[in-house]
């Protein structure tokens, strides 16, 4: 399906050239290919799907960034439907369970259920004292993200009309997510501790109540309300089967093209530069790189922007992190594994011990989040026989591994791979004490780092969720798919929010943004066949 690149592609034109392969990238190709354009896409690594990208380790494989998505358990809600359309019904999915996260905070144990009502009354049952506080945060919770459907359909419009009505349809929620999560909860509640445990979820977006935007925490609290599944066969299904869509549509995918630039002229992007010297050409250029990347990078520093530059460079990269993939010699029935992931806090001071742990080199992440793939898979069984997999991650500041950030991946050296294995145990011996009874069965326990995840996704600063989730970030009007160069337009998730719904979700304002067509609409009546 996806073809090393050659030389040959520059023989064509196209009308859409897409510049990475995330979801964003992918969802982009997707929708334009459907509308009949001619759609390259170009993807600097040997695999295609950004953080919907799985890897295997001898009889053993872990997904690296899509753990579980909400919404699509509701074969009705929107979410759903726009995976169908992207994937034509292809991508089936696994619901994880009427838990879907559990949260342990100083070894108390908080379950997050799935269905409003049934998690409004397990919240209510830790803090009956705090009944009132609850009900209005949910439905504050679920007012702000129902605000945030105008939000982002302004990004849609062009500047003139957004000139003219982007401050009427932003308005409602640029109130609250000018607020951080803490503002906004303690004024609802002086409750610390039911605070902490309403924001035991942050990890998702990677920030903490006091540095995070209450619109993003709306977002992602709403997204999960209602349960959540996995792709049935594993995350990779995810971009396998919208690649299949691609191509079935006539569009291309390359793997190894690495682009240099973007080439502009008379401030209108008219095609590419590859590493090698290769020139391609089209009418739109797309790119799915990231907005640092793409106005900091791709534009020769010559031509950039400064009201561009200067404006990203006051948002930061995002956490970034380690985690560590384990595979098991006995099945998740047999260990008794949850589906549902685990949150686990080492006090409820979620900000203090965020700020000691930035503070403080090589300190243990205060965080840690455990996964279990292989629970989550109905066909894990059918390809994987009597194992199981884990993955447990945690927060580990990039600037900790600058002094190996230029050396290749896997010749880092030995004083790398000591920190590497010094990590490892720090993980395992967590994991190890939330489920003893995996002891004696770990076949492969393998770890990554931030460089790692800047080799594969290409973020500078090792970040796993583009930029920071601050109140600053939905106040930049650079975070829209039409930029100020003619045909250059943004994808992806800094465009949108984090995660792999919302990444999606912007190749769809992207593609609305280029073809000026309501893609809603249909994807809303789409209907498998």
């Amino acid at each position: 399906m996806k073809n090393l690149y050659t030389s040959e592609l520059t023989k064509s034109t196209y009308d859409s050239i897409i510049i990475g392969s995330g979801v964003g990238g992918l969802t982009t190709a997707v929708c334009l290919a459907k509308a009949g354009k001619k759609v390259l896409v170009l993807e600097k690594h040997y695999a295609v799907g950004g953080f919907t990208h799985t890897f295997k380790r001898k009889k053993f494989e872990w997904d690296v960034g899509a753990h579980y998505i909400g919404q699509v358990n509701n074969e009705g809600s929107l979410i759903r439907k726009a995976f169908d359309y992207v994937t034509n019904g292809k991508l089936q999915w696994d619901d994880v369970g009427e838990i879907y996260d559990q949260a342990i905070i100083e070894g108390e144990v908080y379950n997050f259920r799935k269905g409003l009502q049934n998690q409004i009354d397990q919240i209510i049952e830790y803090f009956p004292d705090d009944e009132k506080s609850i009900r209005l945060y949910y439905d504050l919770v679920l007012k702000v993200s129902g605000h945030a459907s105008l939000f982002f359909s302004e990004k849609t419009m062009p500047r003139w009309l957004s000139k003219l009505l982007g401050r009427y349809l932003k308005k409602s929620f640029l109130k609250y997510s000018r607020q951080t999560t803490y503002e906004v909860l303690s004024a609802l509640t002086k409750n610390e501790k039911l605070i902490s445990v309403l924001c035991a979820q942050c990890g998702n977006y990677g920030l903490t109540p006091k540095q995070s935007s209450f619109g993003i925490h709306a977002l992602v609290v709403t997204h999960y309300i209602e349960g959540a599944a996995y792709p049935v066969g594993g995350a990779a299904n995810i971009h396998k089967s919208m690649e299949s869509v691609i191509m079935e549509n006539g569009g291309l995918i390359a793997i190894k093209a690495d682009v240099k630039n973007v080439i502009i002229e008379n401030n209108k992007a008219i095609g590419v530069l590859m590493q090698n010297g290769d020139k391609l050409f089209a009418k739109k250029i797309i790119s799915d790189a990231g907005a640092h990347n793409t106005f900091n990078k791709l534009i020769l520093p010559e031509l950039q922007k400064a009201e561009n530059t200067i404006a990203l460079n006051k948002v930061k990269p995002s956490v970034s992190h380690v985690c560590i993939y384990v595979g098991l010699n006995a099945t998740d029935e047999e260990l008794k594994l949850p589906k549902y992931n685990i949150w686990l806090y080492e006090n409820y001071k979620l900000d203090e011990s965020r700020e000691q742990h930035l503070k403080t080199k090589d300190s243990i992440s205060p965080v840690f989040y455990i996964s279990f793939p292989s629970a989550k898979d109905s066909e894990w069984q059918q390809k994987h026989p009597g194992t199981a997999s884990i993955q447990v991650l945690g927060s580990y500041p990039f600037n900790w591994m600058k002094e190996w950030e230029h050396m290749k991946w896997q010749k880092r050296g030995d004083d790398y791979e000591s920190v590497k294995e010094e990590l490892k145990e720090v993980f395992l011996k967590k994991l190890y004490e939330t489920l003893p009874q995996i002891k004696g069965h770990v076949e492969i326990c393998e770890l990554s780092t931030p460089l790692s995840t800047k080799h594969f996704s290409n973020y500078d600063k090792g970040e796993i969720y583009g930029l920071e989730h601050t109140p600053q970030r939905f106040e930049l009007n650079q975070l829209r798919p039409q930029t100020n160069y003619k045909n250059l337009y943004l994808t992806g998730q800094d465009i949108i929010a984090v995660g792999v719904c919302s990444a999606m979700f912007s190749g769809v304002v992207t593609s609305i943004s280029i073809l000026n067509r309501n893609l809603l609409w249909r994807i809303s009546r789409y209907k498998n066949i």
